[in-house]
C-alpha cells in the first residue's frame, strides 16, 4: 500500500512539473517550432481521389509558390485543403475527415484560475471518421488532472461522441455552414449536450475566419442543475505558407445559472511538421474576473 501511494505522488508530482513547465513555456515552445525550415508539401489521403490532373496542378502549385495549396479545392466536398486540420482549437470550421479519412488528436486544455486556484488539465482523445458525404463522426476520451499541491490527482473524467453535418458543398451557402453535436458522459453519470452551429470561410487573400454558436448543458430535471451556458467563440488566422498559421481567437461565455459572463482574446498558432502531423497553441487570457486567469491549448494532431 505505501509503495502504491508513493508511485501515485510521483505520478501526480510529475504532471504537475511537466503542466507547470508548458503554461511558463508555450511561447517559447512556439519560437522552436516556428524556426524550423518550412518545405512540408501538402498532401494526404483526401487528395488521392483519382484525379491525377488534379493531383499534378497541386505539386505545381507548390514549386511555384504563386498560391497556397491550403486554398486548393479537394475532395468530394470541394472545400479548401486548409479545412483538412484545426486551425483554431476554440474555432471548428466544416467537417476535417472527408469520407473514407481517418484523424486522431491529443488535447491538453489547461485552464489556472485566478488568485492562486490551481491549474486543471483537462485532457482528450479523440479520432475522427469520415463517414458520408459531408458527415463526421468523432469519438472521445476524456482524463483530467488537478494539480493542489500534496493533493494533486490524475483520472478518467469519461468519453464522449460527436457528429458533425455540412449542410451543402464547400461555397454553396454563405458561411458553410455545419450542424455540430456533442453528448458527454462524465465520471460515470453525469451527461451533458453541447449543440453548436458552425460557420467559416476565407477572408482576403491568405485570411481565414470561424465562428461557432454554442449552447451547452448537463441533462438534467432542473435548471440549477443543467448548468446551461450559452457561449461563441470567433477566430481569425492568416495562412502564412504551408506549413505555419498564425491568428487571433475570442472566446465569451454566459452562465444561466449563476449569471457569470467570461471573456477570453489571445493568439492562436499552428505548425505543420510534415504532410500527417501538426502541432495547436492557442494563448487564451481571461479579460474580467469572472473569467479563468487563462485557457491554453495544446493540440498534436495526425492524419492517417
Amino acid at each position: 500500500m505505501l509503495k502504491q501511494k508513493m508511485s501515485s505522488y510521483k505520478l501526480t508530482k510529475s504532471l504537475g512539473s511537466i503542466i507547470r513547465f508548458a503554461n511558463n513555456n508555450v511561447l517559447l515552445i512556439i519560437l522552436i517550432m516556428c524556426s524550423q525550415s518550412l518545405f512540408a508539401q501538402y498532401t494526404g489521403r483526401v487528395l488521392n481521389n483519382g484525379q491525377q490532373d488534379s493531383i499534378k496542378m497541386l505539386e505545381e502549385v507548390v514549386v511555384s509558390a504563386k498560391l497556397y495549396p491550403q486554398f486548393q479545392r479537394v475532395g468530394e466536398n470541394n472545400q479548401p485543403a486548409w479545412t483538412l486540420v484545426r486551425k483554431f482549437p476554440a474555432t471548428r470550421v466544416y467537417i476535417m475527415v472527408p469520407k473514407g479519412t481517418v484523424m486522431y488528436e491529443k488535447w491538453f486544455d489547461m485552464r489556472t484560475e485566478r488568485n492562486g486556484g490551481g491549474t486543471e488539465v483537462r485532457m482528450r482523445d479523440e479520432f475522427a471518421f469520415g463517414l458520408a458525404d459531408r458527415l463526421e463522426l468523432d469519438l472521445y476520451l476524456h482524463t483530467v488532472y488537478k494539480s493542489d499541491g500534496l493533493q494533486s490527482s490524475f483520472g478518467f473524467r469519461g468519453m464522449s461522441w460527436e457528429i458533425r453535418y455540412a449542410l451543402a458543398d464547400w461555397g454553396k451557402i454563405w458561411g458553410n455552414p455545419t450542424l455540430y453535436f456533442e453528448h458527454k458522459l462524465l465520471q460515470g453519470k453525469y451527461q451533458g449536450i453541447e449543440p453548436k452551429i458552425l460557420l467559416g470561410d476565407r477572408i482576403g487573400k491568405n485570411g481565414i475566419w470561424g465562428l461557432n454558436l454554442i449552447y451547452e448543458a448537463y441533462v438534467a430535471p432542473t435548471r440549477q442543475l443543467q448548468q446551461r451556458e450559452y457561449a461563441y467563440t470567433a477566430s481569425y488566422g492568416k495562412i502564412i505558407n504551408d506549413d505555419l498559421t498564425i491568428g487571433l481567437s475570442n472566446m465569451f461565455r454566459h452562465n444561466d445559472v449563476d449569471g457569470t459572463n467570461e471573456w477570453y482574446v489571445g493568439p492562436a498558432f499552428q505548425y505543420r511538421f510534415n504532410a500527417n502531423g501538426y502541432v495547436n497553441f492557442e494563448i487564451l487570457p481571461g479579460l474580467n474576473q469572472d473569467a479563468k486567469q487563462f485557457r491554453n491549448t495544446i493540440i498534436f494532431g495526425w492524419r492517417f
